[in-house]
């Protein structure tokens, strides 16, 4: 995958001790700033197949700065509307991903948006049953406001960065063209060794 993993493509370690392993969550953490497209299949494939199981199967979450910006290639017209590069649907869902961010704390936003990013329709109410998680304030904050609103923000997010393609993952706020296309398929292992690199300690079940 990652010779076409930028297909969506935008238009226009050193240490000198011996690391610690880690046996429970505390404050080191590494942040790694995600820029997406809900209908990229790339996007959706790195969010269900690889951030999320190494997010919550292998519990580093606790030990990540996580941040998702569901912008990616849009822009916006000279009328003031965005405009998404898959189309409506995607700016469609892009807002519902936006709503689930603005109301709900992260490790509940990743499990919903990698289960809405397993299918090109808004499935928020199937996802929602499944984990059990009241979305009641994600359909009022979507029907209530218009799209570009509720976009504005991961649009402006999006503008201070420059990346090559989505998606594009920034470890510590910095984007490495070759980094990013590695981590769409090693992400675990890569956040493992990053992990280790910056604060010399070994997370439970790396490498």
């Amino acid at each position: 995958m990652r010779a076409a993993v930028f297909v969506c493509l935008l238009l226009g370690w050193v240490g000198v001790a011996a690391p610690r392993r880690l046996l429970g969550p505390q404050t080191d953490r590494l942040a790694i700033t995600l820029y997406y497209e809900a209908l990229c299949p790339y996007s959706m494939d790195f969010v269900a197949l690889q951030l999320k199981p190494s997010m919550v199967r292998q519990d580093r979450l606790p030990f990540t700065e996580l941040t998702l910006i569901p912008y990616g290639n849009a822009r916006t017209d000279d009328g003031g509307h965005v405009q998404c590069q898959h189309g409506v649907m995607e700016c469609e869902l892009n807002a519902w991903h936006g709503c689930i961010l603005e109301h709900h704390d992260i490790a509940e936003s990743l499990k919903l948006i990698a289960c809405m990013m397993r299918g090109k329709k808004n499935r928020l109410d199937t996802c929602a049953d499944h984990y059990h998680i009241d979305v009641g304030d994600v359909k009022y904050c979507k029907e209530s406001r218009p799209v570009n609103d509720i976009l504005t923000k991961y649009g402006d997010e999006t503008a201070k960065v420059s990346f090559s393609g989505v998606p594009a993952i920034f470890v510590e706020h910095v984007y490495s063209h070759d980094l990013s296309s590695n981590m769409t398929e090693h992400f675990d292992a890569i956040f493992c060794a990053k992990y280790k690199e910056k604060f010399n300690k070994q997370l439970n079940n790396c490498p």
